[in-house]
């Protein structure tokens, strides 16, 4: 059932990007820059379409076990396939319009092997389960401060590790585990756990196992997220937030570099009360203007 729910929603999100995409393919030219910003979603499309999971999709809906009521057209192999084709011809014809300009927009590409000098930031695998467990996975104290379940068994380790993997695959998120090299140990993990295509910025999220906290970690892996968002990825922006009572990793933020945006009141009911969420950002210009660590 879980399988078909899945599927359910990821076609849903996918019709609601080709509708989008076939209205603003009505008039490419009048609404231009629009149509442009809208490419990194049409480009989510275009990996579902290629993915093992349109063709899994597919053979459900083969099977009966989508509702006859849901919109798919998105499981039309010629329907898709004109749209995309459609789409390469209206990048063209805008092409010459718009040469002189830099085109708008982001790199959905994989989340590659970081080197920081004291880290390896990696796409997570299953063997590191066991690590990632014992480090941080199972401890309710680090769980908590970050505001993230305490996890039991290996095997809902391993579910976590899919879940990563698959956001990571679909452009969804950007998603690293943080190995110690001296040690090999996965101790935590960094990532773009909101990506905003259309917007192109990334907010940023970490976690580091109590054990290895006040070593300097989790500033390294995130000054590296950040240069890894403004370089590869392509962001306008990169943002994060924090509670006021997370009192080292504000201190983390304020090293990063992160401007204070503001803070929006009273935002978490944790504990038996309420709590502030702070948000804070660094936009591509001053990055620029920072002397790197």
């Amino acid at each position: 059932m879980r399988q078909v729910d899945e599927a359910i929603e990821r076609i849903c999100e996918m019709e609601a990007i080709f509708d989008q995409a076939q209205k603003l393919m009505e008039a490419p030219k009048d609404n231009k820059e629009e149509y442009l910003n809208y490419q990194g979603e049409i480009e989510k499309l275009a990996r579902y379409y290629e993915s093992p999971k349109w063709k899994a999709d597919f053979a459900l809906d083969e099977e009966g076990a989508i509702p006859k009521d849901l919109k798919r057209g998105v499981l039309s192999e010629d329907g898709i396939y004109d749209l995309l084709d459609r789409n390469k011809e209206i990048l063209e014809e805008l092409g010459a319009d718009t040469s002189s300009h830099e085109k708008p927009g982001i790199c959905l590409c994989d989340a590659q092997e970081i080197d920081t000098g004291r880290l390896i930031l990696r796409s997570f695998r299953h063997e590191d389960a066991e690590s990632m467990f014992r480090n941080w996975l199972s401890d309710e104290e680090v769980q908590s401060m970050y505001g993230e379940p305490t996890y039991t068994t290996l095997d809902q380790v391993k579910e976590l590790i899919d879940r990563y993997t698959d956001q990571t695959k679909e452009g969804r998120a950007f998603r690293w585990e943080v190995i110690e090299k001296t040690s090999g140990e996965c101790i935590g993990q960094a990532s773009y756990f909101l990506v905003d295509k259309n917007n192109h910025f990334g907010e940023i999220e970490y976690c580091i196992g109590r054990a290895f906290q006040g070593k300097g970690y989790a500033t390294e892996a995130t000054r590296a997220v950040i240069d890894y968002g403004f370089e590869k990825i392509g962001f306008h922006k990169v943002q994060i937030c924090c509670r006021p009572s997370n009192k080292s990793s504000k201190r983390v933020i304020e090293k990063c570099g992160f401007v204070h945006e503001g803070t929006l009141r009273d935002y978490f009911f944790r504990n038996g009360g309420y709590e502030d969420r702070m948000f804070f950002s660094i936009l591509k210009s001053e990055y620029n203007k920072h002397d790197k660590p």
